[in-house]
C-alpha cells in the first residue's frame, strides 16, 4: 500500500511541476487591472516549439485578435494577418508555417484546460484570467489537440551586441555567447552573463569557448564527447552530474533561441548568437561578463556616473564625453524616455529596474538604473 501510495505521490508531483502559470510568463505588453495570455504551438520541429505571452488591459470589449496585435506591435521578430476575425497567418523567428494548414484556436481558464473554438481570435472577448491559445495544422488531426506546454517567450529587444563594452578577439564578424547558470541573484536578476566575441569567417562552438578561455582568465570550461562537462566563471560553477547538466542553445537574439543537443552542432557566423544554461531555462537577459577582482565595467566607470541611483525624480549624467542621444527602456526593452539633456525627470516612471543607453558619436553603452 505504502508503494502505491508514493507511486501516485510522484504523478501527482511529476503534473505540478509541468503545469505552466501566470508565474511563469516573462513577456507582458500592456498595462492595466486585469490580464490574458496567449499561447501559440507551431507544431514543427523546432525546438522549443510552443511559447507564451502575457496581456495586461482595462476595457471590458477587447477581443483575443486586440491581444494578439498588441504583441506582436511589441515584438519586432513577429507577424501575423488576421483577416475579419480569423488568423491566417503568423511567423515568429524561425517559426514560419505557410497556408496549407490553419491556425486552431483554443481558449480556457488555464494553460492546461483549454477548448477548441471554432469562430476565431475575433470572437474570443478577453476577460481577466483568460487563456487564449493557438496551434498550426490541420483540422482533421489537430482538432483535439490544444497546445502544447509553453516556454515563457522573451522579447527580442531585451539584450542587443550594442550593449557590449569589451570585445574579445579580432575580426569583421561577431557573435554573442551567453552563459545562464540557472539561479537568480537577491535582487532577482538571472545570474547570467555574455561575451562579445570577434573572429573572422565562422567558428565552432569549442572554438568560441576556447577564444573566450584563451582571453578571459576568470572563465573556464572542460568538454567531453561534444558536451560540456565542467563551466565556471568568477564564482559560479556547474559541473555536469546526474540529471544536471549544460543545455546549448543557438539563435539571432533572446526571443530565438533554439536547442541543439551538441556542441558540435552549433557554428557561428556574423551576429549569431550561442547560449549555455545549466538547467532548464532557456538563456535569460545577461549582464557583460568581467573579472569579478576589476568590476564590471572599471573602465567605463572613471568616464561617467550616474547619480542618485536608486532615484526617485530624476538623475544626473555627469561625464566628460558629449552625448548625442539618451535613451531610458523598461525591462521588457520598451523604450520610455528619450532626451538630449544630462538631467532627466523619471518621476513618472514605475518603481523599478530601467537601461540607460548613452550614445556618442561614436560609441553607445547600457547602464542599468533602479526607479524607487
Amino acid at each position: 500500500m505504502r508503494k502505491i501510495y508514493f507511486f501516485f505521490l510522484l504523478l501527482f508531483m511529476q503534473f505540478l511541476s509541468a503545469q505552466f502559470t501566470e508565474n511563469n510568463i516573462k513577456f507582458w505588453v500592456g498595462t492595466g487591472s486585469k490580464k490574458a495570455y496567449f499561447i501559440a504551438d507551431f507544431n514543427d520541429t523546432n525546438s522549443p516549439t510552443s511559447y507564451a505571452w502575457g496581456y495586461r488591459f482595462d476595457g471590458d470589449n477587447l477581443m483575443a485578435e486586440d491581444m494578439i496585435n498588441a504583441i506582436v506591435a511589441a515584438e519586432p521578430k513577429m507577424e501575423a494577418d488576421i483577416l475579419s476575425g480569423f488568423l491566417y497567418s503568423f511567423k515568429y523567428n524561425h517559426h514560419a508555417p505557410g497556408t496549407d494548414d490553419s491556425w486552431i484556436p483554443w481558449f480556457g481558464p488555464s494553460a492546461e484546460n483549454m477548448s477548441n473554438n471554432n469562430n476565431g481570435a475575433g470572437s474570443v472577448t478577453l476577460t481577466d484570467g483568460l487563456w487564449f491559445g493557438i496551434t498550426y495544422g490541420s483540422d482533421d488531426v489537430q482538432i483535439d489537440t490544444p497546445p502544447s506546454t509553453p516556454v515563457p517567450a522573451y522579447s527580442s529587444q531585451w539584450y542587443a551586441s550594442s550593449q557590449i563594452t569589451n570585445w574579445i578577439g579580432t575580426g569583421t564578424n561577431k557573435s554573442l555567447v551567453v552563459v545562464d547558470f540557472g539561479t537568480n541573484q537577491s535582487n532577482g536578476n538571472a545570474d547570467s552573463f555574455v561575451f562579445g566575441i570577434k573572429y573572422n569567417g565562422s567558428i565552432t562552438a569549442e572554438q568560441a569557448l576556447q577564444l573566450i578561455q584563451s582571453q578571459a582568465s576568470y572563465f573556464n570550461f572542460t568538454s567531453s564527447n561534444s558536451q560540456i562537462s565542467a563551466l565556471s566563471l568568477n564564482n559560479f560553477t556547474g559541473n555536469a552530474t546526474g540529471a544536471d547538466s549544460w543545455k546549448l542553445y543557438k539563435g539571432k537574439d533572446l526571443s530565438s533561441w533554439q536547442k541543439k543537443s551538441e556542441l558540435s552542432q552549433i557554428q557561428l557566423a556574423n551576429n549569431d548568437w550561442m547560449g549555455i544554461s545549466f538547467g532548464q531555462r532557456r538563456p535569460f537577459t545577461p549582464t557583460e561578463a568581467a573579472d569579478s577582482t576589476l568590476g564590471v565595467s572599471s573602465a567605463t566607470k572613471k568616464k561617467f556616473s550616474i547619480h542618485p541611483n536608486p532615484a526617485s525624480h530624476f538623475i544626473q549624467i555627469e561625464s566628460p564625453e558629449k552625448y548625442t542621444e539618451i535613451n531610458i527602456y523598461s525591462s521588457l526593452g520598451q523604450k520610455v524616455i528619450t532626451s538630449q539633456s544630462t538631467k532627466i525627470d523619471i518621476h513618472s516612471l514605475a518603481a523599478g529596474i530601467y537601461f540607460v543607453e548613452m550614445k556618442t558619436a561614436n560609441t553607445s553603452t547600457i547602464h542599468k538604473i533602479i526607479k524607487k
